[in-house]
């Protein structure tokens, strides 16, 4: 309780306990929301909540995560297909082909290696034909199983792609939504407070003439109207409150989620 530092004043404790009250009881009823303004500074804190904790967003940012990671990996092993497609046949030149029946014994591995190192120019003209076809495919984009493979990684770029737009799309939703909602809550709460200072003017009004029909100045016909008219204005004041308490929840739900939304 916030008392006044002026020791010369008066505190109205009534005044404090309301403050106080209403004050706590606002705080118990916007949980967790850091505000509830309808300025800009607040509406974009509302949409980051919103968008950050959004269960079917996390989702799609799962989703998408996998499917580059699926691409990435297709990619390297994209590349290892061409490497190997290249170098198979210089891998089996170098090797040497197992000799005929009635053959002689060809060069081995060994052999060629040691032949390239030291010049043979033979040997390193058998390697270049060796790999230059492959060589040539790859570069042309011939290369059968490597195509296939940048096919398969074509469409995970583009399932990749409409998850990302189908994310950006559900985003800019829930930014929307929030916004509704933060305008449609700011109308009932100024909607409440306008009829609060009806219903009390009401009252007053209402103890003004009951005190005259207790006089003797009205008649009792006039004196229920003006009980029923009372009750209409109160009714309408609880119908304004559970506005207010409906938006707040509907606002709460998109920005906090189920579970923090009675928080």
């Amino acid at each position: 309780m916030n008392l006044n530092q002026n020791p010369f004043s008066k505190p109205d404790i009534d005044k404090l306990i309301a403050d106080e009250f209403n004050e706590d009881m606002w705080r118990i009823l916007r949980g967790r929301l850091p505000c509830l303004e309808t300025s800009s500074t607040c509406l974009d804190q509302l949409q980051s909540l919103s968008v950050e904790g959004s269960p079917l967003l996390r989702e799609l940012d799962s989703r998408i995560q996998e499917a580059n990671d699926k691409i990435d990996e297709a990619k390297k092993r994209n590349s290892r297909t061409v490497a190997l497609s290249i170098l198979t046949p210089g891998l089996q030149y170098l090797l040497g082909l197992p000799p005929l029946p009635g053959q002689p014994q060809q060069r081995g591995f060994i052999d060629n290696l040691f032949g390239i190192l030291q010049g043979n120019i033979g040997l390193i003209n058998g390697l270049i034909s060796a790999i230059g076809v492959p060589f040539f495919r790859a570069t042309q984009g011939a290369n059968e199983e490597a195509n296939r493979n940048a096919i398969a990684i074509s469409d995970l770029q583009i399932k990749t792609a409409e998850l990302q737009r189908a994310r950006a799309q559900l985003a800019d939703t829930t930014r929307e939504k929030v916004a509704l909602a933060l305008v449609k809550f700011d109308e009932s709460r100024t909607d409440f407070q306008i009829s609060q200072v009806i219903a009390s003017r009401s009252v007053n009004q209402f103890k003004i003439f009951e005190r005259q029909y207790l006089s003797g100045d009205s008649n009792t016909e006039t004196y229920l109207s003006k009980i029923n008219q009372l009750d209409r204005t109160k009714a309408q004041t609880y119908t304004s409150w559970a506005k207010l308490r409906r938006n707040l929840f509907e606002l709460k739900l998109l920005v906090l989620g189920v579970k923090d939304a009675d928080v």
